[in-house]
């Protein structure tokens, strides 16, 4: 009887366990699901922290903020239904690879719009922005149009410029000469990517092109021209024995003793010589005087200083297909325009548009402009295809001061690796919420999820490259994030249109 009895207290006990344990396990599920709901509901709405970088790209109020939207500046873009204007002193540089719109974006504009400043344009590409905007700049803004047009494209007039007329003008000063003859002889003669042997050769020539630049500014201005550069560097040993000679006794202690220097080389070293000379030659040959850019600089029949004191734009025309062979001019021509300005005082600043820039022999007064002239009232707009193609003519250091110096850089369709790993690093880093699941397989299946944060540039390399061909980022020195803008071409903008011809029609043949 009691051991009956015994069985159904274990029983009961047994029943009771089992409720028990069935009873916690429910509960225990029910709490699991309602932190599962709960974990899951901060899940999906958690944010990201920022501990990691909290960098976004550039809003409108921002853009207000960097004065992008005064309209009485230099012509950008839009963004977010605001058209964009650089309204400061610092330059600029666009990186845009060719047929990428420079020109109907951001040229074009501006010469329909810009009328508060004076402007020198360089035009290589045929003329075409003198001929769509210079009836429109000159009967609608007032300005006053120069044309240096020495292939007398399009019927229009050339002005002849003499890019030696600063040392006519130092020396009838009365001042002393520093550097500036060889800083013309340095682009008539520029620097090759590799000299290999011959570096003598090139330094000889641009002493030897120096020499007699500053001999003819100082004892016969009326003769000082690249024409007569070229005439001193061919001839028979006669020509030069009277030359040297006479520069020899002229009265000038340092002309003096290097052309006895040269004199002596030519008995002494006459393959040295020789070697010198050509390279001169050479390097003036362009200049002959028969020849277009000979007779293009044989006088100077405008004086760079009204820059200064009256708005006038001036277009530096050249045939696309001369310009490599007419590239030296056009730095002569921007370095006299650079370093007679600089010398100027007067209200009217003077904005450079170097279109084709990386095209053109270095000219080192455009650093030192950057650095110091800022408040003298000169600005560059440089345009150039990307940083390997401005590493033609710079060193690489060179570039990347060029590059520190600007105030607003401009980059469309990008495709350096260097030039998109930096702009990923100038966009910053954001923090990303990462989102991971786990699954374990074993007697008792089990999953879990888990969320961590990670940091990644606000514009990854594939962002950069996918932004297409109407859109384009900016960079301002001053506003420390990133501003993607839409390029904007002026043919869709009233009254820009109307102002301007269209170039297109010049390249279908209808330029009449």
């Amino acid at each position: 009887m009691f051991g009956r009895g015994g069985g159904r207290f274990t029983s009961t006990m047994n029943t009771m366990m089992t409720i028990h344990r069935q009873t916690m396990e429910a509960d225990h599920a029910a709490r699991a699901r309602d932190h599962a709901a709960r974990m899951d509901h901060q899940m999906k709405h958690a944010r990201p922290s920022g501990a990691l970088g909290d960098s976004r790209l550039a809003n409108s109020d921002d853009a207000g903020r960097a004065g992008l939207h005064d309209p009485s500046g230099l012509f950008l873009g839009a963004h977010k239904g605001h058209m964009l204007f650089w309204n400061s002193d610092e330059s600029i540089l666009t990186y845009l690879r060719t047929g990428g719109g420079k020109g109907v974006s951001l040229i074009q504009p501006n010469l329909a719009h810009v009328s508060d400043r004076s402007l020198i344009v360089i035009d290589v590409k045929n003329g075409e922005l003198a001929w769509s905007s210079a009836a429109h700049r000159q009967n609608t803004l007032g300005h006053t149009c120069i044309f240096i047009n020495p292939y007398g494209l399009h019927g229009l007039p050339n002005t002849r410029i003499n890019p030696l007329q600063k040392l006519i003008d130092t020396a009838a000063s009365g001042l002393g000469f520093d550097g500036e003859a060889e800083s013309i002889a340095h682009i008539l003669v520029p620097q090759p990517k590799s000299e290999g042997d011959n570096v003598w050769v090139r330094k000889g020539a641009i002493e030897l092109l120096s020499l007699r630049m500053e001999f003819l500014a100082k004892f016969d201005p009326e003769n000082c021209t690249l024409s007569d550069l070229w005439r001193f560097m061919n001839g028979d040993a006669e020509h030069f024995a009277m030359a040297l000679s006479l520069m020899a006794t002229c009265g000038d202690e340092s002309i003096e003793r290097r052309a006895m220097t040269y004199d002596g080389m030519r008995d002494d070293a006459p393959k040295q010589w020789e070697a010198i000379r050509s390279e001169a030659a050479s390097a003036v040959s362009i200049f002959e005087p028969t020849k277009s850019l000979g007779k293009a600089t044989a006088a100077h029949d405008f004086d760079l200083t009204r820059l200064k004191f009256e708005k006038i734009t001036i277009f530096f025309i050249l045939p696309v297909n001369r310009l490599d062979l007419a590239a030296s001019f056009g730095s002569l021509f921007v370095n006299l325009s650079i370093e007679t300005l600089a010398a100027t005082t007067g209200p009217v600043r003077t904005t450079f548009i170097l279109d084709e820039f990386a095209n053109f022999p270095k000219v080192s007064g455009i650093l030192r402009s950057l650095r110091l002239h800022r408040s003298l009232g000169i600005q560059f707009w440089f345009f150039a295809q990307g940083r390997h193609s401005m590493t033609g003519k710079w060193a690489k250091e060179e570039v990347k001061e060029i590059e520190d110096q600007v105030g607003c850089t401009l980059m469309k369709s990008v495709w350096e690796p260097d030039l998109l790993k930096d702009i990923s690093l100038w966009s910053g880093n954001s923090t990303i919420l990462s989102r991971g699941v786990s699954h374990n397989g074993g007697t008792v299946e089990t999953g879990a999820s888990n969320m961590g944060e990670t940091k990644r540039p606000v514009l990854q390399t594939e962002d950069i490259l996918n932004l297409g061909t109407d859109k384009f980022i900016i960079r301002i020195a001053s506003m420390p994030r990133l501003l993607i803008a839409n390029a904007v071409p002026f043919f869709k903008v009233k009254p820009w249109k109307d102002h301007i011809r269209d170039v297109r029609d010049l390249h279908r043949g209808d330029g009449s």
